[in-house]
């Protein structure tokens, strides 16, 4: 005897809905238990290291560019955002504001990359440790 096509495509959605589920979950606890709210922002440049900024000082920086690129920081209430450039598309000035560690604002035609790190070591020195 073999079962109607129906149960066979009831289970796979409950089985896919499960693990949707179970994705959902695992997302939230990482999100409140593990993550960091960062203390500088790292300002690379062509891969670069332009500059490093505490993220508890309201600032402005101009990032300019070997091509001419300028892209303006700005740290206020500990959150970072590039207010003003002059790439052609402008998405890196939509980006959202940052403040938690590893997140990033990216600026691809400036080849400008603002990280917020926890501490001011390096990325790199963070990855070897």
């Amino acid at each position: 005897m073999t079962k109607p096509k129906n149960t066979h495509r009831k289970n796979d959605i409950m089985l896919i809905t499960f693990f949707l589920i179970i994705s959902a979950v695992i997302a939230v606890v990482y999100i409140f238990l593990f993550r960091k709210e960062g203390a500088y922002v790292e300002i690379t440049v062509n891969g670069v290291l332009y500059q490093t900024v505490p993220l508890d000082q309201d600032t402005s920086i101009d990032i300019k560019t070997s091509n001419n690129g300028l892209n303006r920081l700005v740290i206020e209430d500990g959150y970072a955002y590039i207010s003003v450039t002059n790439c052609p598309d402008k998405l890196c000035s939509k980006q959202k504001k940052i403040h938690y560690h590893g997140e990033k604002l990216v600026c691809l035609p400036h080849k400008v990359v603002v990280t917020v790190i926890s501490s001011q070591e390096t990325s790199f020195d963070s990855i070897a440790s």
